[in-house]
């Protein structure tokens, strides 16, 4: 009896967690892919909802944009690139193709789809200029059926760390073009790009730490600093409370020496001060244009006091003072002049302009609003890192049965893996990015909606890093080929193409969004015709 018990508990173990759909007739299979649905649907809702919470982290909400959700994201990729090629290495050069197929279609679809979707669900109405018009001037704004969104600076410059990332391919695929030139034998031409796909995987992980970094770098950027630089800019804030505002805050004492740090921070807020005195745009300041600064800071501006303080700071004796030498003039004047005088913080943050109201609050949950910050805090947090983490398991778990239900659809149709793989592969491990674009971009801020697109970009840099090393990994250990020209191409043109328009652009109307949108069918139709017109691989 004992060993009959054993005998059906061996049994069990052995049993596949997950129906095969080889052995489901079309109802079964249908029953199935809307269940594995579902659980992926869900599990993106956590992850989307847990990190939403830890925007009430002032000092994390800025990576929750640009390195969670793409991480989180990354993964599911990375393990179905990893187990397309994981097989019999008599098959793994066939199969590894449907890693291609969800590497580039998880790219591309995040890039355009959801895209495409942020800015239909976050436009509001565009003023004159054609710049976005957020909070209490929307209301105010006519816009006649002209609506759009406008992002920060700061997604600009994602997309041009997006576009460098996509050279990364051109280690690989250059040699790979040369061998297949050499040779049809997919083992020969494996061993002359096995050294390139090592020198890949470190640039691509060097690539990955380096992009986390400058994430981080900016989530813990001096938001104070960037608001009084914006109320000087705008005219709001005098140069006196600048300096002020430079003295109280800077990490050393001015009155010793200038360390390297406080230095640079300073010239940040002097720079836009400097722009304004130089009336001619010379790049240098001449005496009446010096005379203005001085009669700003509330000094004497008599005539031979004036030329006494010029010639004092003209270092180089050229008769005018370049930004360098002003600077060193006012971190004089704070250390003798206004180290010992009273300075008013709270007129001065009264100054600030008001250039992120627009911005919502994010609202703690009603059932934590009762205990103390500190409490409410450790809850939020235990909260987030518990939905975020069985949401990433769920989605690790049921991304590969998902894939095998909807591969199996294909296979009774008859198209190719690669398609397959590209449609819908990305369907079943990056639904918390589309999700996530979408519920930020609802809010209609220019916070809101940077940080929607800042997750589609962010995930394309992890896509094009993290889940690139893990595929040239494939080609090094397995001793694959990389027979994948058209592909590459595609991935790298639709990324540049997105990338332009993101830099070259501040505002997306729905007309940019649609053609966005547009490359997705443009990826597959660009792969179809190399391979199927041109004749590449």
């Amino acid at each position: 009896v004992t060993q009959q018990s054993c005998g059906h508990i061996l049994n069990l173990y052995k049993m596949p967690i997950f129906i095969d759909p080889v052995d489901c007739n079309e109802v079964q299979l249908s029953f199935l892919t809307v269940v594995y649905g579902w659980v992926l649907y869900t599990s993106s809702g956590l992850i989307a909802e847990g990190s939403e919470l830890l925007l009430l982290f002032p000092s994390v909400a800025g990576l929750v944009g640009s390195v969670v959700l793409p991480i989180l994201g990354a993964v599911p990729d990375g393990v179905m690139v990893l187990f397309s090629g994981m097989g019999p290495i008599e098959t793994a050069q066939d199969q590894v193709s449907v890693g291609v197929g969800a590497l580039a279609g998880s790219t591309v679809m995040l890039l355009t789809f959801p895209w495409f979707l942020a800015v239909n669900s976050g436009a509001v109405p565009l003023d004159d200029a054609g710049i976005a018009q957020y909070g209490a001037k929307a209301a105010q704004q006519p816009h006649a059926g002209r609506t759009g969104v406008t992002y920060s600076p700061a997604l600009s410059k994602s997309a041009k760390i997006m576009m460098a990332t996509t050279l990364l391919y051109l280690i690989i695929q250059l040699p790979a073009s040369f061998e297949e030139s050499e040779t049809t034998v997919a083992a020969d031409q494996a061993k002359g790009e096995n050294l390139w796909s090592l020198v890949g995987i470190f640039a691509c992980l060097l690539a990955f730490i380096l992009y986390l970094r400058e994430c981080i770098k900016e989530a813990n950027e001096d938001k104070a600093l960037e608001a009084v630089i914006e109320g000087i800019k705008s005219k709001q804030i005098s140069i006196t409370a600048a300096l002020h505002f430079a003295k109280s805050t800077s990490k050393h004492d001015l009155s010793q020496e200038l360390v390297s740090e406080d230095a640079k921070r300073l010239k940040k807020i002097i720079r836009p001060f400097f722009a304004q005195y130089d009336v001619d745009c010379s790049g240098h300041l001449d005496v009446s244009e010096f005379n203005q600064l001085l009669i700003e800071l509330g000094e004497k501006s008599q005539g031979q006091t004036v030329s006494e303080k010029f010639k004092e700071h003209d270092t180089d004796n050229n008769g005018t003072l370049s930004f360098e030498e002003v600077a060193e003039f006012l971190y004089h004047f704070i250390k003798d002049e206004l180290m010992h005088k009273p300075y008013d913080e709270q007129k001065t943050l009264q100054m600030l302009p008001a250039y992120d109201d627009d911005d919502e609050e994010e609202v703690l949950p009603e059932d934590l609003a009762d205990l103390s910050p500190a409490q409410q805090l450790q809850r939020v947090l235990f909260r987030s890192i518990w939905m975020m983490g069985v949401g990433t398991i769920l989605v690790l778990i049921f991304s590969d049965p998902m894939v095998d239900a909807l591969s199996n659809w294909g296979t009774r149709t008859g198209i190719p893996a690669f398609y397959i793989s590209f449609v819908l592969a990305p369907l079943a491990s990056n639904a918390s990015e589309l999700l996530s674009a979408y519920t930020y971009a609802a809010k209609k801020s220019q916070k809101s909606i940077t940080t929607a697109l800042s997750t589609l970009v962010g995930a394309a840099c992890m896509n094009n890093t993290f889940c690139l090393a893990i595929f040239l990994s494939l080609v090094y250990f397995r001793g694959l080929a990389w027979q994948f020209t058209a592909e590459t191409l595609a991935i790298v043109l639709i990324q540049w193409i997105i990338g332009l328009l993101t830099v070259g652009l501040r505002t997306h109307n729905k007309c940019h969004a649609a053609i966005i949108l547009l490359c997705y069918p443009g990826c597959l139709g660009i792969v179809w015709t190399l391979e199927n017109v041109v004749g590449w691989d």
